[in-house]
């Protein structure tokens, strides 16, 4: 089983909608965390581990030069930290138009768990048969469904 974990819902304007935490989920750092990575999704259009492979990593896979990794580090600190370059959040789309209506994060467990778990939360909702996600799919090796 995972670790327990906070969850953060945005608006696709990065307003919070609710964010929550798990029974024995430390209190100050993975809410924060959480919605760091949900504030990346909405402000990237991206998921925040597109947001991570598109500056951490270079275009064989390998490792960027510094002047990359600056880059990324600069937009970080610009937005005071409210940014996360590491799975765990996720965009929320409407099927029938595929406009972005919000994004999930999640934190505390490892990075494709908290991915999962974001997926899940998602694909488990009232609304799921209207809504697409980006991913698509977790790659989350620990999950057992």
């Amino acid at each position: 089983s995972f670790n327990p974990v906070a969850i953060c819902v945005m608006d696709p304007s990065g307003h919070e909608i609710v964010t929550k935490r798990m029974d024995g989920c430390p209190a100050m750092v993975y809410p924060k965390i959480s919605h760091a990575k949900a504030n990346t999704c909405v402000s990237t259009k991206s998921s925040s581990r597109a947001y991570g492979a598109k500056y951490l990593k270079g275009a064989d896979g390998g490792e960027v030069g510094p002047s990359t990794f600056a880059r990324v580090i600069n937009q970080i600190s610009i937005v005071g930290g409210d940014m996360a370059a590491f799975q765990g959040g996720i965009i929320v789309k409407e099927k029938s138009s595929g406009d972005i209506v919000g994004s999930v994060g999640v934190s505390g467990a490892a990075g494709d768990e908290d991915e999962f778990c974001a997926l899940e939360g998602v694909k488990q909702c009232s609304m799921a048969m209207e809504l697409s996600t980006v991913p698509d799919n977790h790659s989350c090796k620990t999950a057992k469904l």
